[in-house]
C-alpha cells in the first residue's frame, strides 16, 4: 500500500510538473564567467567535477519527474534569490538547510554531508605550524587572511570569529576566485565545502594546496545538502524527493556518485 501511495504522489507531481512546461534550473558555477559583449553575465557553460555532478543529478531528476529543464550557470549568491523570485524552479547550491534559508525558500531531502576544510600552501601550513608549534586549525589561527566564498555558511561563521582571533576575511563570488586569491598570495588559507574544495582541486598541479586541520561540521559549517526549490510548490518538491528516493532505491544515485568521485557521499 505504501508503494502504491508513493507511485501515486509521483504521478501526480510529474503532472504538475509537465503542466507547467519546462523547469530552469540554476547551478552554481565554481569559477567566475566573464560575458562576452551583448550576452547576460554567467551563462555560459561550466564542466567538470561538482558541476558535471549537479548537471547528472538535475538531468536524471528531470528524466524521472518527466520535466524538460533548462539549465542556467550563475553565482553561488544569485540562487536563492532567482528561486525566491520565480527565476528558477530548482536551484543546485551544495545547499545547507538554515533556519534563515527557509525564510526563502524550501529544501529536497538531503542529497550527501557536508563539512568545511582550511586550505592552504603546503609553505603556508608549515609556516603557521611553526608559529604554532601544532598544524594550524581555524580554533588556532591568529592575525591569517582567510579567502572564502561571499554569502556561504564559511563567510558567515568567519565574519563571527575575525575581530576575536584578529581575522582578515577576503570574499570572492566563486569558490574559483577565492582560490585565485590563495595562488597569489593575498590570503593564507581558504575556508571552503571539502566537496567542492576537492573538485577544484583536480585542475591545480599535485602539491601545490593542502587541507589544513580536521573537517568541520560543527557551527553551521556542516550537515547535510539539499537542492533548493519554491515554497509555493509542494507537488515539485514531492516528485523531486520521490525521485531521490527512487535513485538511491535502484543505484542510480550511488553510480553517479562513482562517476564523478572516488569515495561515498553519505
Amino acid at each position: 500500500m505504501r508503494a502504491f501511495l508513493s507511485i501515486v504522489l509521483l504521478l501526480l507531481a510529474c503532472a504538475s510538473v509537465a503542466q507547467a512546461g519546462s523547469l530552469r534550473i540554476a547551478l552554481g558555477v565554481q569559477n567566475n564567467l566573464s560575458p562576452a559583449p551583448g550576452q547576460s553575465a554567467r551563462g555560459g557553460a561550466q564542466s567538470g567535477g561538482l558541476i558535471a555532478f549537479n548537471e547528472d543529478l538535475a538531468r536524471e531528476i528531470c528524466r524521472r519527474i518527466n520535466a524538460r529543464c533548462v539549465t542556467r550557470h550563475v553565482l553561488f549568491g544569485e540562487i536563492l534569490p532567482g528561486i525566491e523570485g520565480g527565476k528558477f524552479e530548482l536551484g543546485f547550491g551544495n545547499y545547507l538547510r538554515t533556519p534563515e534559508r527557509e525564510k526563502q525558500v524550501a529544501f529536497s531531502d538531503p542529497l550527501w554531508r557536508s563539512s568545511s576544510r582550511l586550505l592552504a600552501a603546503p609553505a603556508t601550513t608549515q609556516r603557521f605550524t611553526r608559529r604554532l608549534g601544532r598544524e594550524p586549525d581555524l580554533a588556532s589561527l591568529r592575525g591569517a587572511r582567510l579567502g572564502v566564498v561571499a554569502e556561504t555558511q564559511q563567510h558567515r561563521y568567519l565574519q563571527s570569529i575575525a575581530q576575536a582571533q584578529e581575522l582578515t576575511v577576503l570574499t570572492a563570488p566563486t569558490i574559483g576566485d577565492a582560490l585565485t586569491l590563495l595562488r597569489e598570495g593575498k590570503v593564507d588559507f581558504c575556508l571552503f565545502p571539502m566537496l567542492s574544495a576537492y573538485a577544484m582541486l583536480n585542475s591545480e598541479p599535485a602539491g601545490a594546496f593542502e587541507f589544513a586541520g580536521r573537517p568541520l561540521t560543527e557551527s553551521g559549517l556542516g550537515g547535510t545538502v539539499h537542492i533548493a526549490l519554491p515554497k509555493t510548490d509542494g507537488a515539485l518538491r514531492e516528485g523531486v524527493n520521490q525521485a531521490i528516493a527512487a535513485m538511491r532505491a535502484d543505484g542510480t544515485y550511488h553510480r553517479i556518485v562513482r562517476r564523478h568521485f572516488p569515495f561515498s557521499l553519505d
